[in-house]
């Protein structure tokens, strides 16, 4: 007789918790939020049940409603164990002096973010030391294809991962220079990997570049990238090659910090 037990739904489950599990994914796929009305609609749920659990979430704070749009979106505390469940030692505690040490070298903003879902996530920051600066409040979330962030990570990831994210995603055009071909995206997260860093030619904000690499744990996947961010004026097309290699360095830093060997 064969003992083994096929994996499958548990003997004893708790309805509201899954469907409070599936209201959280259904949010972490969607930057600007749900009103409850749409994630009634994208869940197939009951009014009541939906409103109990979303009402559960939101008091303990792992979720958020602007009063305003009534968009209902994942709350700064999800983010904060989504980057504890990365490495036992937190990855921001891990980076913090590479960051500043980085920042001290080239004078700019520098980012560091991660993948959660189909968007970006901003991390940490340590602000410019010229007057004139970008500032991100940790928790951000950023668009992967108009990215450093999302390009160091997209263009490092196995193939398969990268393929099931590529396939669900939506190449909005914020500027003249957004990439807004699957197409194009591919072949550009190719020259990523072969340089070991990717540029933001002013791809999410006009007149703001952006130079980034992945950052790399113990088994080599690439849990996050770090990037520094400024006006095009400060960061010229003819620097990106010398301060991408900088960068690079750095981000090997930290991922030596989390056990990569290279």
């Amino acid at each position: 007789m064969n003992n083994d037990k096929v994996v499958g739904k548990p003997a004893y489950s708790v309805p509201n918790l899954e469907r409070g599990l599936l209201i959280i994914e259904l949010l972490a796929t969607k930057t600007r939020g749900l009103t409850l009305a749409e994630i009634i609609e994208s869940l197939s749920l009951s009014k009541s049940s939906a409103f109990r659990i979303v009402s559960t979430l939101i008091y303990k704070n792992y979720l958020q409603k602007n009063e305003t749009t009534k968009k209902i979106t994942l709350s700064r505390k999800m983010l904060s164990l989504g980057i504890s469940s990365m490495n036992e030692q937190s990855i921001v505690e891990v980076s913090i002096d590479v960051m500043r040490a980085l920042r001290d070298e080239l004078k700019e903003s520098v980012m560091l973010g991660v993948i959660l879902g189909s968007t970006g996530t901003i991390l940490e920051q340590v602000s410019s030391s010229f007057p004139v600066k970008l500032f991100v409040e940790p928790g951000t979330q950023f668009s992967l294809h108009s990215s450093v962030g999302g390009k160091s990570i997209l263009a490092n990831l196995p193939k398969e991962e990268s393929s099931a994210i590529l396939k669900n995603m939506s190449f909005t055009k914020f500027t003249k220079n957004t990439i807004v071909s699957k197409v194009a995206f591919k072949e550009q997260l190719k020259e990523v990997k072969e340089m070991g860093y990717a540029v933001d030619n002013g791809e999410d904000i006009q007149g703001i570049h952006c130079l980034g690499a992945p950052v790399f744990n113990e088994h080599g996947y690439p849990v996050a990238a770090l990037w520094i961010t400024a006006p095009h004026g400060r960061l010229r097309h003819e620097e990106f090659y010398v301060k991408g290699e900088i960068i690079v360095k750095y981000a090997l830093e930290i991922s030596t910090k989390l056990g990569y060997l290279g």
